[in-house]
């Protein structure tokens, strides 16, 4: 195991039926790994804002999300715009990728359930 990583990442997860993609950013930072989710419209890519006015579905779950974060090793807050948060320090790559892996999951079985578009029209 090495002491220093070298992350990068940006991922994608779109949720058609739900009208919403969400973008994860993961990158490292002196020995940690930063984190950072924004919303987006899978159609047109504008960014939704967590606020009831755009999606009450999204403004309600962000707030829980963001505290549940913490499974993840992930010490996160949240703005109208992003969740962003860190990673614990001196995790490895590898622990930092199942962190990951279970913020998605999440996020998966929140957002896959939904027929219809959680946006306000």
């Amino acid at each position: 195991m090495t002491d220093t990583m070298n992350l990068n990442l940006n991922l994608s997860l779109p949720f058609e039926r739900a009208g919403v993609e969400f973008r994860i950013q993961v990158a490292d930072d002196d020995g940690g790994a930063n984190f950072s989710l924004t919303a987006a419209c899978p159609e047109t890519g504008d960014q939704l804002a967590f606020v009831s006015g755009v999606s009450p579905v999204l403004a309600d779950w962000v707030r829980g999300y963001t505290r549940w974060l913490y499974r993840c090793r992930i010490s996160a807050t949240h703005t109208e715009d992003a969740i962003t948060g860190s990673f614990e320090r001196g995790l490895d790559a590898e622990q930092v990728l199942e962190g990951l892996r279970l913020a998605c999951d999440m996020i998966r079985q929140r957002f896959e359930l939904y027929e219809g578009s959680v946006v306000v029209d």
